[in-house]
């Protein structure tokens, strides 16, 4: 099943206003303000965007953060691996590993659930999406 944390949707959002600001160093304040979120949370969420490549950081009291040029292209699925980690697909809800290999009986619907959800995140780059 579809694992999106809070830092994860964060992240997803940060991206697409950071990539639609391209050439513009963008606050934490601003983000943290936008989006409701703590500065301390949100410092976190860009730390490993910037540790993936996708945005660089610029330090100081003009400080913040930019899209590097070329990931504007990055896609959904980029950002989400960011910060989940390599998607896995799940198709099931019950834990045991006897029942997820062969008779889930929620497969057909967690697997197209899933079968969505890569589609959405791998075709849609953060620079086609507006804030």
């Amino acid at each position: 099943m579809i694992n999106i944390s809070e830092a994860t949707a964060i992240g997803l959002h940060v991206a697409i206003y950071i990539a639609n600001r391209k050439g513009q160093i963008v606050p934490l304040k601003e983000m943290a303000n936008v989006f409701s979120v703590s500065e301390n949370h949100l410092s976190k969420v860009l730390q490993r965007l910037v540790k993936s490549g996708i945005i660089s950081s610029v330090k100081g009291p003009k400080g913040g953060f930019s899209i590097i040029d070329g990931k504007e292209n990055s896609t959904l699925m980029d950002i989400y691996e960011s910060i989940e980690g390599e998607y896995i697909q799940k198709d099931c809800l019950f834990a045991s590993r006897h029942f997820t290999s062969c008779c889930c009986i929620m497969k057909p619907l967690i697997s197209s659930i899933n079968n969505t959800f890569e589609d959405f995140m791998n075709n849609n780059h953060i620079n086609d999406l507006k804030l």
